[in-house]
């Protein structure tokens, strides 16, 4: 109850402070853009050869946000906007001094396309300042896409929408031409509605960014995605107002054999669908969902007593995932979030197998300020190693945000695990409170109840953050009390209270060939709710950025840990029960990972618990064209305890070739001695129409923890799909 009402009085002092709101935010509408109709159907082949492209006005005069805030980009670029019934059209036209020099190495859909010369657009469809859509395509026409959330804060990089674009090179220039469905977006429909846009360019090597809307460096990559800094697109009005319907149905015959059992076949049809109730709700079904495409999860090592962290890679449930984030923010990319109170990778798999899910629907959109969605998916029963029986299982998730002030937000999520004898419920508030760009506050409070456990637990969470040109501030608390158990959720570690800040320093630096410097530390408390201290962390980061391309960085940390029970951290060896302290030194180096071959190394070492640990790794990129990519990953960790001693070794590589941006095959092999498997994943993709794939899947796994290897599994698989939307 205490947590409750100081969450409660942290929400109506931030509110009530709210008049401060960022006025100036509304400089951005004097950018308009103009959005002209079409005369003439378009074809979208790159040459922006159409009457129309000439008659439309086009945008200019982009402003460098790197690496010279502020100046106008050294090389011209013209954007053009058209549109008919059914789709916006974007035309770009960048003229280039060097096209000798174009960097342009990548045909995989939704590769690092940063890293290549490339073109963006940025579209705030509801015109909240708050999320959008992002699209980016470099020389060779390969597409990357991604739905935005939070003002870029979250980033939902595996949606892919339903969008083409083809591009042409000239001798003094190269054009991209992109057609985006309307169907493909969420909007509110009126008679000329007004979107929140902006456009950019990268060229990649100047290592340059510049954009319509002038950007800040202070905001670093996320720049790109900020739906707070956009100008006005106007001029949409008359587009299709009739339902908007997509039917995705599959077929997926194959061929399966386990360890020592024959060969058997199988047929499986499924399918998805959407409905666009109104253009900004839909409701998406799914019946026999299958996820032959997906790629494997990549193999980590566990050298701790937590659970491991995977991100999701299924298309059902990417789809509008950013409306169901709810939990404490990881404080780090290189570690897990702490907590999510809605994890969907619960959904559907065990222990790493796979559950047949049945039937699945899901609702979203969004009315005036209010942001809602509902899903709901049933598994079926099945029989997993380890665990035993499964039973059938209902899930639902319900979740509503209600925007505020100009950079706001409260919202509220429910989420329930139900089956023949049991449940798991969790439920809480949340509430985003933006004063300004350059700052933010979040905090939430949540409960669960779980009929097994017979409990019932509660977390609470209050973090925030400043950051400008040269520094950034964060600090967070949180609560999360014992038996804190949310079983469609994802949690770290119950029963602590934890305190961590962190610091940075990060100047623009133009000599000794840097770019940019961030040093500064982290800290970790983290005590028992008893108050007994588990973890002490401090850290210190070195991190520099090369003005030609790469980065090379430093890590040291101090850290203590109490155990106060003995942890196996592997078989036969034991970390007894104690207070450790020690301290690790590490370092990596990458070269610009722009030119043909690029390379990642790192390691360190120091102590570890009683013991010490060490260990080395490497990342080797080979892209001779756009067409053709080998990419391998190693790492090896020595790690020496008193109670015995053990290497961990992982091996990765991926090749990829593509014959067209739209047929593309991939290699995916990986090695982990510590879970003792071997696993291949062939990929075959061939996008035959728009929307509609055809996949060729091939995969197979051996077991290596005796002296042989032996065959584990292997399966053969074709999928179809044919995407129709009338």
């Amino acid at each position: 109850m205490r947590d409750m009402l100081v969450f409660t009085a942290c929400l109506l002092t931030l509110v009530s402070a709210a008049g401060a709101d960022e006025a100036a935010e509304s400089i951005w509408d004097r950018y308009i853009a103009h959005a002209y109709p079409t005369q003439t159907a378009i074809e979208v082949d790159g040459r922006l050869n159409e009457a129309d492209w000439n008659s439309a006005e086009p945008l200019t005069g982009m402003t460098q946000f790197e690496p010279d805030e502020g100046l106008p980009g050294t090389e011209s670029t013209e954007v053009r906007i058209l549109y008919d019934a059914k789709h916006l059209y974007f035309g770009f036209t960048c003229y280039e001094s060097e096209m000798d020099r174009i960097v342009a190495n990548e045909m995989r859909r939704d590769a690092r396309l940063h890293e290549n010369d490339n073109v963006y657009i940025m579209l705030d469809t509801y015109n909240d300042r708050r999320s959008g859509f992002f699209f980016r395509v470099n020389p060779l026409g390969t597409r990357q896409d991604s739905a935005v959330t939070d003002n870029g804060d979250t980033r939902n990089e595996n949606w892919n929408a339903v969008w083409e674009a083809q591009t042409s090179l000239d001798d003094d220039k190269w054009t991209a031409e992109i057609a985006i469905p309307f169907g493909q977006l969420r909007y509110k429909q009126n008679g000329a509605m007004v979107w929140g846009v902006n456009v950019g360019r990268g060229v990649r090597r100047k290592q340059e960014e510049a954009s319509w809307i002038p950007l800040r460096q202070a905001d670093g990559f996320s720049a790109h995605y900020q739906s707070s800094r956009l100008g006005q697109l106007q001029g949409i009005e008359g587009i299709a107002t009739g339902p908007n319907v997509e039917f995705l149905p599959y077929a997926l015959p194959g061929l399966t054999q386990a360890e020592d059992e024959d060969q058997t076949g199988a047929f499986e049809i499924g399918f998805d669908a959407k409905y666009g109730v109104t253009p900004n709700i839909t409701a998406d079904v799914t019946y026999n969902t299958d996820f032959a495409q997906v790629e494997a999860d990549e193999e980590q090592v566990n050298l701790t007593r937590f659970s491991l962290f995977f991100p999701e890679k299924r298309p059902f449930f990417l789809e509008g995932a950013g409306l169901f984030d709810f939990g404490i923010p990881r404080t780090s990319f290189r570690r897990p979030p702490p907590l999510l109170l809605f994890y969907s990778r619960r959904i559907g798999l065990e222990e790493g197998d796979s559950i047949p899910l049945i039937l699945g629907g899901k609702l979203s959109g969004k009315v005036g300020p209010y942001s809602a969605g509902v899903l709901n998916v049933t598994t079926d029963s099945a029989q997993v190693e380890d665990v035993g029986l499964v039973p059938r299982r209902n899930f639902t998730v319900l979740r509503a945000k209600r925007d505020v002030l100009a950079q706001s937000s409260v919202g509220f999520i429910a989420v329930n695990r139900q089956d023949d004898v049991s449940h798991n419920r969790a439920g809480g508030v949340d509430f985003l409170y933006r004063p300004t760009s350059s700052m933010d506050f979040r905090a939430l409070w949540a409960r669960t109840s779980d009929s097994v456990l017979n409990s019932q637990s509660d977390a609470a969470y209050l973090g925030g953050g400043w950051s400008n040109e040269d520094y950034r501030l964060e600090a967070t608390y949180s609560d999360i009390e014992d038996d804190f158990e949310p079983a469609v959720g994802f949690v770290r570690r119950d029963n602590v209270r934890r305190l961590t800040g962190e610091a940075r320093y990060t100047p623009r630096l133009k000599s000794f060939g840097l770019r940019r410097w961030w040093f500064g530390p982290e800290v970790d408390y983290t005590y028992d709710r008893d108050g007994k201290l588990l973890t002490r962390s401090f850290e210190v980061v070195s991190w520099f950025e090369r003005a030609s391309g790469g980065s090379f960085a430093f890590f040291g940390s101090d850290s203590t840990e109490y155990l106060d029970e003995e942890f196996e951290i592997r078989d036969g060896i034991f970390i007894p029960v104690g207070s450790y302290s020690f301290r690790t030194l590490n370092v990596r180096a990458e070269t610009d990972e722009a030119k043909m071959v690029s390379v990642e190394i790192s390691g360190g070492g120091g102590g570890f618990f009683d013991g010490s640990r060490s260990g080395i790794g490497g990342e080797l990129s080979f892209r001779p064209s756009g067409r053709f990519n080998v990419e391998g990953r190693y790492r090896f960790d020595h790690i020496d305890l008193p109670a015995g001693e053990f290497n961990a070794n992982i091996l990765a590589t991926r090749i990829d070739y593509a014959f067209v941006p739209d047929l593309v095959t991939k290699l995916f092999t990986q090695w982990n001695s510590d879970a003792e498997v071997i696993t291949m994943n062939f990929l075959l993709s061939f996008l035959y129409r728009p929307g509609s794939n055809l996949f060729l899947a091939f995969n197979r796994s051996w077991d290596h923890s005796g002296d042989s290897i032996e065959l584990v599994d292997s399966a053969l698989v074709a999928k179809l799909t044919y995407w129709w939307n009338p």
